[in-house]
Formats: C-alpha cells, structure tokens, sequence
C-alpha cells in the first residue's frame, strides 16, 4: 500500500506542478491507467477519488477538484507513514484507503445494542458494482452509523433497508479515530413509527461537532446531519435549509429531489437528515408536522 501511496503523491505533484487544465483533455486511458494502478496496490479508496475527478472534469467543477485532490494528497501522504499514527489512526486512513477491516478484528470492537431508526439511504452503482449507504439512529444511545452494503454485477442486496422503518439489533462498531460504520449482527423488524430524531439545535452546534469529527478523522468524506426547527428557503434556483438564527446550508440535490423537498416542508418548521461532504448538504429524510417524509437522493 505504501508503495501505491508513494506513486500517487508524485502523480499528484505531477498535476499541481503542470496545473489543472492538464487534466481538462486526458484521454480515458490516462485515468484508466492511475485507477488501476491504485487497484494493483489494494488502494481501491484512492482509485474511486481518482474517479470522482474525472467526472468532476466532465463537469468543470473546479473547486471540487481542488478539494478531491488536496484529500487525496493527505491521504496518500498519510498512507506513507502510517507507523506514525496510533492504531486506531493507521485504521482509519487506511480504511479510507480501501483496507478491509478483518472479521477478527471487528471481533474486539464495541457493540450496541438499540432499537434502531433507518434516517435515510442512498443508492449507487460504480463498474458493475451497487452500493449502499444506510444511516440509522439508536432511539436510546443516539448513536448515529452507517451500514454499507455492495452488491456485485445482477446480485441484489442481502437487507431491504428502507429510509423510515425500525428494527431492534445489535450493532458492530467499526474501529476508527471516528467511529461511524457498523455491522448487524443481528435484528428484528419493530414495526414503530418515529416522529423525531435527535437532532443538533442549529447550524452552530452541528458545525462545532463536524469540526470536532474532521479533527478526529481528517479523511471523514461523508457527516451524517439531523437538524432540527429548521426551514426551507429557495433564491436563485438553489436550496438552503435555515435555522433560527438565519445561518443556511446549501443543498445539493437533483431538480426532482429539490422541489420535492420544498414540496414537503410546505413552509413548516421541520427536522431535517441528511450528509454534510464538507461543503454541500445532501438531503435524506425530514419530519414535518410528526410526519417522516422520505427525499429521493
């Protein structure tokens, strides 16, 4: 791994030396060709970032290429000299580097067990393979987690996680500088409805724990949100999700998703869910006069 890490920091010196525009024209096979390479070195994570510039280029979104590639520099670096870092610090770069966590290891990690609140899933698909991202809420512990779940080439999901039901369960707890993955280890469908979730106050509390979190985990792509007495504001065709005290969150969201979002809130208060990536907000899920309404990511 460490050898693969070597390679990409000088393939990224490469582009911060010759600058962005470079990229601009690459034929596939110049992208093909680094992607596989972090492949060959058990790099998958770094492979998928590469991936994300790509389609960032197709798009012209300059600033997210900038972001990926300073990630991805500090990542890399970090991969580098991993005996630095405590245990619980080499697992997190190196889970965002594409490390498995072995079952032995997952073994000695924490457990909880809750009755759980699925807050919102996201679905995807990258080369033939599906992903998923579940997010769920322990109703006692509040401990927020992510089950992530793939599925290969027409194989379906082994769980139908679906963004509004409970189940009792025991959870698994990654280890990491900042812990979110789990794993069930078992459960049962509880069939109760939920009309919260705990949630930060306002935007200034949520900042303050995403800062905290990155702190922890410097390679954290992904911050699962809960607001709460927040609204929905649209100006210049964009959405913003604002609290109490006016401070506002840009969300990132498709056409559809954005007017079914306004549509939902119907210019109530509401609870809101969703990811932070550090700069845009992906709504989930949001909870309007007791009602759990889900949001098409």
């Amino acid at each position: 791994m460490t050898a693969g890490a070597d390679e990409l920091i000088i393939w990224l010196a490469d582009i911060a030396k010759n600058g962005l525009t470079t990229l601009y024209n690459q034929p596939h096979e110049f992208w093909d060709s680094i992607t596989k390479r972090m492949v060959d070195a058990q790099l998958s994570g770094l492979s998928n970032r590469l991936k994300y510039i790509r389609n960032a280029i197709s798009e012209e979104d300059e600033e997210y290429i900038i972001d990926t590639i300073s990630e991805l520099y500090l990542l890399a670096k970090s991969i580098r000299k991993i005996e630095a870092f405590s245990e619980e610090e080499q697992l997190t770069f190196l889970k965002a580097g594409g490390y498995n966590i072995t079952k032995k290891q997952l073994a000695k990690a924490g457990g909880i067990q809750d009755e759980w609140l699925v807050l919102g899933v996201v679905n995807g698909e990258e080369d033939k393979i599906k992903y998923r991202r579940t997010w769920i809420q322990g109703a006692k512990s509040k401990f927020m987690g992510q089950i992530l779940d793939y599925a290969w080439g027409k194989n379906e999901f082994m769980q139908n996680w679906q963004a509004g039901m409970t189940f009792t369960g025991d959870m698994r707890v990654y280890p990491g500088a900042y812990k979110l993955r789990v794993m069930v280890e078992n459960h049962a469908h509880s069939g109760h409805l939920f009309n919260s979730y705990a949630a930060y106050p306002d935007l200034e509390a949520f900042l303050k724990a995403y800062t905290m979190a990155i702190a922890s985990n410097p390679v954290l792509f992904r911050f699962p949100v809960c607001l709460k007495e927040v609204s929905v504001q649209v100006a210049n065709q964009q959405i913003f999700i604002v609290d109490n005290q006016l401070n506002s969150l840009l969300c990132k969201c498709s056409e559809d998703a954005k007017w079914g979002l306004v549509s939902a809130s119907a210019g109530h208060k509401i609870q809101i869910f969703g990811e932070w990536d550090g700069s845009l907000f992906l709504p989930l899920s949001l909870i309007c006069q007791e009602r759990f309404i889900h949001l098409k990511s």
